[in-house]
């Protein structure tokens, strides 16, 4: 029985990892400034932002869509991509968050599966 264990653990390992690169594998076919037009285009019509306020969403969302580039199309584990991507999108939501009222934040985290959709439609085809 103990020899099983780290097999299945290995298993679940290689089984999650494809199972997530291909959950983001429809991001490797773009770039950092169409998933950042597309996110904001979204976060634009779901909070109703202001064009001032826009401009600093696209701002904040091409940077840290060009700090995910990298490991969306780097040779990692599915699973390391992941963690390192949810790392800097925790960092991103900061940045977000000093912009937009509590409210829209609060929209926004909520929205995050729909802007996911949202993303997979816009840049898909």
């Amino acid at each position: 029985m103990q020899k099983s264990k780290p097999i299945i653990t290995l298993l679940f390992l290689f089984i999650t990892s494809a199972v997530m690169a291909e959950d983001m594998s429809f991001l490797l076919t773009t770039t950092p400034s169409q998933r950042a037009e597309s996110q904001t285009r979204f976060m634009k019509n779901k909070l109703g932002l202001s064009d001032e306020i826009t401009s600093k969403i696209q701002a904040i969302n091409i940077e840290y869509a060009e700090k995910i580039d990298p490991i969306l199309k780097g040779s990692s584990l599915g699973i390391i991509k992941k963690h390192d991507v949810e790392k800097i999108q925790e960092q991103k939501d900061n940045a977000l968050q000093s912009i937009l009222t509590p409210q829209q934040f609060d929209v926004y985290n909520k929205s995050k599966d729909e802007l996911t959709e949202t993303l997979r439609k816009d840049l898909s085809h």
